[in-house]
């Protein structure tokens, strides 16, 4: 105060004093985190942060000011005008107004700051000195000039730090409460400076004039106490508001910077279509205003039918929670991107919405398109690469047709030794060659992924016995041991492919007998596993060849591969073969593998899976209660032979006695006959070391005390004369390897059941004489082929069968008009009228008729389609070209039930 001898002595309440540097203080941490909340704030929101933050921190600064003037006491009384002391709080909040606004700008430079320090310390001073105008005492203020102008720059500076230090305090940081409150206690200790340097620039004098009381006011201790609740009530309120509104800013935040990073647009839709919320990627990938997406509807985004199909699906979202949907999304310049949206049902705001996330897929469609295109593409090629194979196989067949049927018919007729010789030569040639056509072909298929299967049901047993009996010449020449061996649970009847399965096996056999120069090739079946809905077979075919070394026995499954290249010029081969099997293994619900050593021999086994096929007929069953019980001398040379014959006879309830050599087997029969137990059966095996079967038989006749003996014998090659030997020699039956163990069973019951006595009167029996005879069929040949035609007619009419030749479809639709036939065998390709037209003119003019005329394809062309077509057209049956007579009578006994073929190899009859 100034320290004129007349002025009145004024002196300040100390705990008034510091109460007022604490509420500085107070109103500062306060402001500060205020400047926080109005700077994180946006639209209405950011508004009413402003205001609020500015009437708190004023009601703050402007309870500082008061309660500091209240600190001061003068020894008169002091009243205060009440509107005045109103203004001076607008002052304040004014100031406090000016510094929040300037601290949530985002960029604070040197001249905004002195920019807005002017005007908020401007207020400040203002406010303290309306506040000290407020003042109604007997005396009369002066002022100090040169310190109120000091008060105002302290104001003005006080401000100008307080604003920077708002400035860096307001971002919400990690660790950063300190830094507010040491800002606080900087601002709050700053501010009480300026106020208590205005309050030393007045002076009081006394004076005579009586002080204007109208709205003047006596502030009381009670009036203190509350003006400090309400200004701490209202700092406390703006720090628990600040304080709440920043943890739910921060969760908001947090949510949408999780909105933000999604990978798609995200969108939030009400019941009626309209959005109401997005992310900013929405909002970019449409190209609207936020203002302009406020006021549309999702649909609006959407052309027809997208636009129908978005709105069938928020449907379902409303009545089954959630959906997906693939559309083109629009943006505003009319381009199109390929989104997958999916959307859930959820409450916001207690309304039902839709909350959905789209993914942009317009690589993927792009990438799809290319994919699709490629896919045409190789299709395309693929399907010229087996149209071209197709017709080099139809071009190669057709020749290859007259080569192969008229070399068996030259084969048939009376030819020298030479000429036998160079005509198996050709067959053996031109075999080979259509293996290869075969395996090329196949490899195709399989590469193009047209190679199916042709599911039928066919006697398993009977399909066996033809793929091993053709094979086991082959290795009877060389000189093997043939040993087939059928388990006798597996089934009879079953439903697959029986070609793929065949082709199978004259593979794997065909390289055992190939890669084997001594010893024996044994064939095995049997039932891995069976039950209702399946069987599953096991096959293995063993031989004792030269073996395949452990580390070169995945490579041989390969395409082009054998065990090594030595092998590809000993043995030769394309090494198709085995990748080809085990590619048909497993279309077959099987395996292959290979158990093998160096020089130890092979043995390769696969496993097929098969449907249960038709159950055989009561009266096709082997009845075995003749066999029961029954002594049987068994003689083979061999030892696994022999472990055959002897679990088959067991089976059959036999008593076997197996001995390996002629020697041996006299020697069982005389001792039978001095314990008189003579020996009813004998099953011996023709070719022996030593005394071979025919030797053996010939010992037992010279004794008359076996002539009862029924004697069996087994042969592995049939040789011309041999059945007039065995009728002489009183030999029952006589039974060529390799045989079924049914077929055993059969022959053995068929002799138990003959008088011993007429052996020598009665014709032998044989596979043949227990078979059905031949059905003689009226054939229509419709073929334009002159080789062929002559091929085909020769090999039917040596089999007993009547052959009718047409040259083209047209003319054999014609003859069937004139003539009945058992059965039509039809090229597909001739001139005038295909094989397929002819086919369909045939059905229609059954169905007036109402019979069914067997047709079987008879073509060169080998393709999956082409058969396919065949039998779509009404075809019964398919054989490709060069036409095999086994194959043929195949498919004409699935077509003609009851109809029983005849073998194709020649076994020695009563009369050679």
């Amino acid at each position: 105060m100034l320290s004129d001898p007349i002025a009145l002595v004024g002196f300040y309440s100390q705990r008034l004093v510091a109460l007022s540097v604490v509420i500085s203080i107070l109103a500062s941490y306060a402001a500060l985190d205020l400047a926080g909340r109005v700077t994180a704030a946006r639209g209405h929101a950011r508004a009413l942060w402003l205001m609020g933050g500015a009437l708190a921190m004023g009601i703050g600064i402007w309870s500082m000011h008061y309660i500091g003037m209240l600190a001061f006491s003068l020894p008169i009384p002091v009243f205060y005008n009440w509107p005045t002391v109103v203004l001076s709080l607008f002052a304040a909040i004014f100031a406090s107004a000016v510094a929040l606004y300037v601290v949530s700008r985002e960029h604070m430079g040197a001249w905004r700051a002195m920019g807005g320090c002017v005007p908020m310390g401007a207020g400040i001073a203002a406010m303290h000195y309306i506040g000290m105008d407020a003042m109604r005492l007997a005396a009369t203020c002066h002022f100090d000039i040169p310190l109120v102008g000091l008060s105002i720059v302290l104001a003005i500076v006080i401000s100008f730090v307080a604003l920077w230090l708002a400035f860096l305090a307001r971002v919400e940081r990690r660790g950063g409460g300190w830094r507010k409150i040491v800002s606080a206690v900087v601002m709050g200790a700053a501010i009480p400076v300026m106020h208590y340097t205005g309050m030393a620039a007045a002076s009081f004098v006394p004076s005579s004039e009586v002080p204007n009381l109208l709205h003047a006011v006596n502030v009381s201790l009670l009036g203190i106490t509350g003006i400090i609740l309400v200004t701490l009530l209202v700092l406390g309120l703006a720090v628990l508001a600040s304080l709440f509104d920043r943890r739910y800013s921060a969760q908001k935040d947090f949510s949408r910077s999780i909105v933000e990073s999604l990978p798609g647009i995200f969108y939030l839709i009400n019941e009626h279509g309209q959005l109401v919320r997005w992310n900013e990627n929405f909002r970019v990938q449409s190209g609207y205003s936020a203002e302009e997406l406020s006021h549309m509807s999702v649909l609006d985004l959407f052309k027809e039918p997208d636009k129908t199909l978005i709105a069938e699906r928020m449907e379902e979202v409303f009545s089954k929670g959630e959906a997906v949907a693939d559309a083109s999304f629009v943006a505003k310049d009319q381009t199109e991107s390929a989104y997958l949206f999916s959307g859930k049902r959820l409450m916001f705001d207690d309304k039902p919405c839709l909350v959905g996330l789209g993914l942009d897929i317009t690589d993927r469609k792009r990438a799809e398109a290319e994919l699709v295109k490629a896919k045409v593409e190789a299709e395309a090629a693929n399907q010229a690469k087996s149209d071209f194979l197709a017709n080099m196989s139809h071009e190669i067949r057709t020749p290859m047709n007259g080569i192969i049927g008229m070399t068996d018919l030259v084969l048939e007729t009376e030819v020298t030794a030479e000429q036998s010789e160079y005509l198996h030569m050709v067959k053996g040639s031109a075999d080979a060659l259509l293996i290869l056509i075969n395996d090329i072909l196949d490899l195709s298929k399989m590469e193009a992924g047209k190679l199916e299967l042709d599911y039928m049901s066919f006697d398993l047993r009977k399909s066996l016995i033809e793929v091993t009996k053709i094979l086991a010449i082959k290795a009877q020449q060389k000189g093997m041991e043939f040993i087939f061996d059928v388990s006798p649970e597996v089934p009879v009847n079953v439903v697959g492919d029986p070609a793929r399965l065949r082709q199978v096996l004259v593979n794997l056999i065909g390289n055992a007998i190939k890669f084997t120069e001594t010893g024996e090739i044994e064939v095995r079946i049997r039932t891995e596993t069976q039950g209702p809905e399946g069987i599953i077979i096991l096959f293995s075919v063993r031989d004792t060849g030269i073996g395949i070394p452990a580390d070169k026995q995945d490579k041989i499954f390969n395409a082009f591969s054998q065990a090594d290249s030595s092998t590809t010029r000993k043995y030769g081969g394309t090494g198709l073969g085995l990748s080809i099997v085990g590619q048909l293994v497993s279309l077959m619900g099987g395996k292959l593998w290979v158990e093998s050593g160096l020089g130890g021999g092979s043995t390769f086994c696969f496993t097929v899976q098969f449907s249960p096929g038709v159950p055989p007929d009561i009266s096709e069953l082997l009845d075995v209660s003749l066999l029961a019980g029954v002594p049987i001398l068994i003689i083979d040379d061999n030892a696994t032979n022999r472990r055959i014959l002897e679990k088959s006879v067991i089976h059959w309830k036999m008593l076997p006695i197996v001995v390996e050599d002629a020697t041996a087997a006299l020697q069982v029969l005389l001792q039978r006959q001095l314990s008189n137990a003579q020996l009813p059966l004998v099953l011996t095996d023709a070719h022996m070391p030593g005394i071979d079967g025919f030797g053996l038989i010939e010992r037992i006749r010279q004794n008359p005390s076996f002539a009862n003996v029924r004697i069996i014998i087994l042969t592995s090659g049939g040789l011309r004369g041999d059945a007039a030997r065995c009728q002489k020699l009183g030999v029952a039956a006589y039974l060529s390897k390799p045989f079924d163990r049914l077929e055993l069973g059969e022959v053995l019951r068929h002799v138990l059941a003959s008088d011993p006595l007429s052996l020598g009167t009665k014709s032998l029996v044989t596979r043949h004489t227990i078979q059905e005879q031949l059905q003689s069929l009226s054939f229509l040949v419709a073929e334009d082929n002159a080789v062929n035609q002559r091929v085909i007619a020769r090999l039917l009419e040596k089999r007993g069968h009547s052959v009718v030749l047409a040259q083209n479809g047209r003319e054999a639709v014609q003859t069937l008009k004139r003539q009945h036939f058992d059965i039509v065998l039809m090229d597909v390709q001739m001139p005038e009228m295909d094989g397929f037209e002819a086919t369909k003119l045939i059905r229609e003019e059954e169905k007036d008729s109402g019979t069914h005329l067997p047709i079987i394809a008879l073509t060169a062309h080998a393709m999956q389609d082409d058969k396919d077509r065949c039998l779509a057209c009404g075809m019964d049956g398919y054989v490709t070209k060069p036409v095999k007579l086994g194959e043929l009578f195949s498919i004409i006994e699935n077509v003609i039930p009851g109809f029983a073929r005849r073998s194709d190899s020649k076994v020695p009859s009563a009369t050679s």
